[in-house]
């Protein structure tokens, strides 16, 4: 997928086209999982949320489907580690799919967030977990942003196809893409911080605050941008220059503020809910990138990404720029 192209933009048209099929469409394979979790699972109340690039409207064919499971009331729950109740909902889960049915479960994942994988007749693959209520806000948050700015949509699922293309998906994946365009309009004045939209909210979990006030572009003095073949052709140009030259060493990936943040100063800049509590070992001037999650303001998203895959990116921007 290159913006060279003649057909760029029919190709981002269709891509758009089945993202939000999968997006609008609860198919046959969705609503068995939820009627098999609802009656396997004894709680007195249980809530399934579904979220991810299907939901968020990024999705492709072969995008998994990740859901989010509520045992009893236990939506606000916040841990920095799997607590004993967490891991007893995780077994709950797992045992859930031990019977005969269309959904296998294929694997069991502990960590921080412990997940249960099952998969589908049809060959859909869907994550499951019981502490991944704040990821589902955050996905809303997101899909927020993509209503009041519609192009940055368009933008990610682009991206998403051209990463594959140049061999990066693994390093650069749907959530660190979507935070790079959200940061990208920030600074050209085509997004407010998130910060902006919290203003005056209170942690809901934790030290987090997981609400957002719906505020419209107007109400920051910004417009919406056109979204047809110029300006998305234009507008991912621009993307292209500016991170080319973007001088990851020096600065943060900050779309919790919007603006260049340097990585050595980076604390400083943070609320004081955020200076209280963050992690002894400073993860964003340690890593090679550091790419931060608007919820979770101490989780550097880049922590993964090597030297080496970052001269990789730039290298292929600016080729897209010849």
């Amino acid at each position: 997928m290159s913006l060279h192209r003649v057909t760029f933009w029919s190709e981002l048209l269709e891509k758009v086209l089945i993202a939000d099929d999968i997006k609008n469409k609860r198919d046959d394979a969705q609503l068995e999982l939820e009627t098999l979790l609802k009656s396997k699972l004894l709680s007195n109340s249980i809530g399934i949320y579904p979220f991810g690039s299907r939901i968020m409207g990024v999705g492709q064919e072969t995008s998994d489907l990740d859901v989010y499971v509520e045992l009893d009331n236990s939506f606000y729950e916040y841990s920095e580690s799997p607590t004993m109740e967490v891991l007893k909902r995780q077994r709950i889960l797992s045992n859930a799919f031990n019977s005969e049915s269309s959904w296998k479960r294929i694997a069991t994942y502990g960590g921080r967030c412990p997940i249960v994988t099952v998969k589908h007749t049809t060959g859909l693959q869907c994550d499951i977990s019981c502490l991944n209520g704040l990821t589902y806000r955050q996905n809303k948050l997101v899909m927020y942003l993509f209503e009041i700015q519609p192009i940055a949509r368009y933008m990610v699922i682009y991206l998403r196809g051209w990463i594959q293309s140049i061999g990066l998906q693994t390093s650069f994946r749907s959530h660190i893409l979507i935070l790079m365009v959200i940061f990208f309009l920030q600074l050209h004045n085509h997004l407010p911080g998130i910060d902006g939209l919290q203003k005056n909210l209170e942690p809901t979990v934790g030290p987090w605050v997981t609400t957002f006030n719906q505020l419209k572009l107007s109400d920051f003095k910004m417009s919406k941008l056109e979204v047809d073949e110029d300006s998305t052709r234009s507008v991912l140009k621009q993307f292209f220059q500016f991170y080319a030259n973007f001088n990851f060493a020096k600065y943060a990936i900050c779309p919790y503020l919007g603006r260049y943040v340097e990585r050595v100063s980076f604390d400083r800049h943070m609320p004081q809910r955020y200076t209280q509590l963050r992690c002894r070992d400073n993860k964003f001037t340690r890593f090679t990138t550091a790419i931060q999650d608007f919820i979770f303001l101490d989780f550097n998203k880049g922590w993964q990404i090597k030297g080496m895959h970052v001269r990789a990116l730039q290298y292929k921007c600016r080729k897209e720029l010849e």
